[in-house]
């Protein structure tokens, strides 16, 4: 009597949390992410869950899992479980006190576009206290260093739910009196080429795409953000890359041109990020929203930026 009553007990809630992150995504690698544990920590998770259902739940191969039809009827039922709990658990810890959110975003994306609006934001939540932090370090969400995150990545995590808000594209920008001496990409060797400290894109990608890869410049200045690179630029200092459309935003970017024009060389999109489980929280589901509206309603105006800044153009 006593073996059949531990047959019938329920497995651990960390076995089925694994489990149904597993199957929802099909792949212990991403499940890991989502769930901020190791990719061993959930196989062994999963393993213990098929050893108490007595059968496989999934099927392994070298590189990939998926799921028996066991698998499948028990991870809709799961995801679905725990769809509604962490709903229910949000609703009610939203629903009393005061609601703070915190955002995490790159210093362009803030000094250019997020900060000049954000008060319509404010005023559709007046009791909301926002903390925005612009330090160009990737914050941990996981972790709940913020609830949402402005990236410029090429794709967003797996284990986060995202929001694609703008394409980039990395154009040189530099002074008029600059652009006089720089005409074509291998004019850059008898330039400053001003870069970033931190970031995952910048001079030799960019020149590996014109056909000058490996040209060394006159000399270098190194910098930590972009609104400090434009600032340089904009004093005659030497030739950065610009985010383009987002760039021509800035005040301090009114003077820089492109010095030649070039093939497009795409450089990430802005994406809008959050935990996948705080989607659903009021706060931050009107936060998206409100971002992802004001984005679509503004980016006809942002791609007609860049036009007029090549030097040469009769309206620059």
């Amino acid at each position: 009597m006593s073996s059949m009553k531990a047959q019938r007990s329920a497995p651990p809630l960390a076995s089925l949390r694994a489990f149904a992150a597993a199957g929802r995504l099909q792949s212990l690698r991403d499940a890991a992410a989502e769930l901020g544990v190791t990719p061993s920590a959930i196989s062994h998770q999963v393993k213990a869950l098929e050893t108490w259902a007595g059968r496989p739940l999934f099927e392994r191969s070298v590189r990939h899992v998926r799921l028996t039809a066991e698998g499948v009827a028990l991870s809709a039922a799961l995801n679905a479980g725990f769809r509604t709990i962490d709903e229910a658990l949000d609703r009610a810890r939203q629903d009393t006190g005061p609601q703070t959110l915190t955002v995490a975003s790159l210093p362009l994306f803030v000094t250019a576009w997020l900060g000049p609006r954000i008060h319509r934001f404010e005023a559709q939540h007046p009791s909301l206290s926002l903390n925005i932090h612009t330090d160009p370090r990737v914050y941990d969400l996981l972790a709940g260093e913020a609830d949402v995150a402005v990236r410029n990545v090429g794709a967003p995590s797996p284990g986060l739910y995202a929001r694609k808000l703008l394409d980039l594209r990395a154009v040189p920008l530099c002074s008029r009196a600059v652009a006089e001496r720089v005409q074509r990409p291998q004019d850059l060797a008898q330039a400053t080429l001003i870069g970033l400290s931190v970031g995952r894109m910048g001079w030799p990608d960019w020149l590996r795409s014109v056909g000058v890869e490996g040209l060394e410049p006159q000399r270098t200045i190194t910098v930590d953000t972009l609104p400090e690179a434009i600032a340089a630029a904009a004093q005659g200092r030497g030739v950065m890359l610009g985010l383009s459309p987002l760039v021509w935003d800035l005040p301090s970017a009114a003077d820089l041109v492109v010095p030649f024009k070039v093939a497009a060389f795409e450089a990430g999109a802005y994406f809008l990020v959050c935990r996948k489980q705080d989607r659903v929280r009021p706060v931050v589901a009107a936060f998206l929203e409100w971002v992802v509206a004001e984005m679509r309603a503004d980016t006809r105006r942002l791609m007609r930026a860049e036009r007029g800044r090549f030097l040469g153009d009769d309206n620059v």
